[in-house]
């Protein structure tokens, strides 16, 4: 890997990163004044200064963040093409960074994971959950190496592809003993009267129930967020509040003593999609990834 990338590039990312001397020498395990001489280096060569000194700490200049998103590009590209051989090197190691949508992490993704980890067991694996529009932009700035959430409605940035893999409907969950489920199915007017519990900043939710119930939509509007399931579970045990949520996780639900309330609305159905780089779609790991999803519907 550090033949494929230079080390004056990996401290920049580093510093990039940390906007602090001290804390990049940490983490690259160097002193701080060989992190200097490795930024200064760099400095010449490109013929311009790369950070300037605020009083919150290092600050990119354009010429920084033009860097920094080359490098990038570069570090991805080497850890991939390391990950590629391991079929000759088995004892390669490597780093990827996935993101995952907050239904899947506790439903199938842990398998996933599992069966990944045996094809690359010296990978280290680093998982970060949101919401798709979240996962996304994350993406397309480079923190991330492939995300596996709903496929967002708006088109991915350029450069970027999404492999449709799942279709899976939505549904309205809550507790077991909610007073709604005694009485059949369910109506919009009905559902207004309790609480929605929503994921926070969930844009995908809003465009989709907008579609769906056009203005009355208004009346599907959260009164609790949240960016975790499980906290999400909780609150629907101990109260009356409702949640829209992929049928995916029922099983899981039902384990917390939720379970499905029947409605008399079609609800929407969303697709889970595989999205990275283009460049990286037919890569081994990617491709494990996709493989062990599909093998876990």
């Amino acid at each position: 890997m550090r033949l494929l990338i230079s080390r004056h590039l990996e401290n920049f990312l580093a510093l990039y990163d940390a906007r602090n001397m001290h804390a990049a020498a940490d983490k690259k395990g160097i002193s701080q004044p060989a992190l200097t001489k490795s930024l200064r280096l760099l400095e010449k060569d490109f013929g311009a200064e790369l950070f300037v000194r605020t009083p919150k700490g290092l600050e990119p200049t354009d010429a920084g963040d033009a860097l920094y998103r080359h490098a990038r590009t570069i570090d991805q590209e080497a850890r991939f093409a390391s990950m590629d051989i391991q079929d000759i090197h088995h004892n390669l190691g490597g780093r990827i960074r996935i993101g995952v949508g907050p239904i899947l992490t506790l439903s199938i993704f842990p398998a996933v994971l599992v069966d990944f980890h045996q094809q690359f067991p010296f990978v280290e694996v680093t998982v970060e959950t949101g919401v798709s529009s979240q996962l996304v932009q994350s993406l397309a700035r480079g923190n991330l190496d492939v995300v596996v959430t709903a496929l967002p409605e708006q088109p991915l940035p350029e450069g970027y592809v999404g492999l449709p893999l799942i279709k899976n409907d939505m549904t309205v969950i809550c507790r077991e003993d909610h007073p709604l489920r005694s009485r059949g199915e369910a109506s919009l007017d009905e559902l207004s009267c309790f609480g929605l519990v929503g994921f926070t900043d969930d844009r995908e939710f809003a465009k989709h129930s907008r579609r769906v119930f056009g203005s009355r939509a208004e009346k599907l509007q959260p009164v609790l967020q949240t960016t975790s399931l499980s906290v999400m579970f909780g609150i629907l045990a101990a109260t009356d509040y409702f949640a829209i949520l992929s049928t995916m996780i029922l099983l899981r639900a039902r384990r917390e003593g939720l379970d499905r309330l029947p409605v008399q609305h079609d609800l929407w159905q969303i697709e889970i999609a595989l999205m990275c780089k283009e460049s990286l779609i037919g890569s081994r790991p990617i491709s494990a990834i996709k493989e062990a999803l599909l093998a876990r519907v």
